[in-house]
């Protein structure tokens, strides 16, 4: 499978700073002047980490814990190379389906393509339930009440500005059948998050997703709403 490093800007700030910061801390000779540097670079790793094998493994978790029958219809909001569409897809026989969308921003996620995601669903044999269109998640071009799931890992958050990301989620609200599960999967705006939710009428649990989520220092939640 194909796999992109979400934000691949902020590792590569955290590596251009420590560089820097290497300089004049060799030219001091100072040893306690080099922990500022190391400390960009250790960022800079357990950011990378996340992006290629720590988010992977909270999705793996996430999906496992949800125990989604076979025939649900599923949407994946930002599905960038396609970790929760994959997961999910794994899941699910005709005439279930899981349909992925994305704006695929290359900022967003590096090598961000339709192209590269319809590959990763071939490679893994999943065509049959698994597809991808280009969409915007503040105006999703789905029915009200036509999924069983609707997911958002690490999307959301890019949205902007805050009413942006709660049309985002009220639009997922829409397209989700009664009864059906919101699931969030993210770094920032958890509160903000939260509060829209249960603002329209969800009941919501949160909890944390322990190191394999940790960006650089930020820790990722998972948000999982009842409509």
């Amino acid at each position: 499978m194909k796999k992109g490093i979400d934000a691949p800007i902020v590792p590569i700030i955290f590596i251009v700073v420590g560089i820097i910061g290497v300089i004049p801390a060799w030219q001091s000779q100072n040893p306690y002047n080099f922990i500022f540097p190391a400390l960009m670079f250790v960022l800079a790793i357990v950011f990378i980490y996340t992006s290629l094998s720590g988010k992977y493994k909270i999705i793996h978790q996430v999906v496992k814990s949800l125990d989604i029958p076979d025939n649900s219809k599923v949407l994946d909001l930002g599905t960038g190379h396609g970790a929760v569409l994959l997961e999910v897809a794994k899941k699910l026989k005709q005439p279930g389906e899981v349909i992925g969308i994305d704006i695929w921003q290359s900022a967003d996620q590096s090598n961000n393509s339709q192209v590269v995601t319809q590959q990763n669903i071939e490679q893994a044999q999943l065509a049959e339930v698994a597809k991808v269109k280009t969409a915007d998640m503040i105006k999703l071009p789905f029915s009200n009440n036509e999924f069983d799931y609707v997911f958002a890992s690490f999307a959301i958050h890019n949205v902007k500005p805050k009413s942006q990301r709660e049309l985002a989620i009220s639009e997922a609200l829409r397209v989700l059948k009664d009864g059906g599960h919101l699931v969030i999967i993210d770094m920032e705006h958890i509160g903000e998050f939260k509060r829209t939710l249960v603002k329209n009428g969800c009941r919501v649990t949160i909890h944390h997703a322990g190191i394999d989520g940790i960006w650089g220092w930020i820790p990722t939640s998972v948000i999982i709403a009842e409509k």
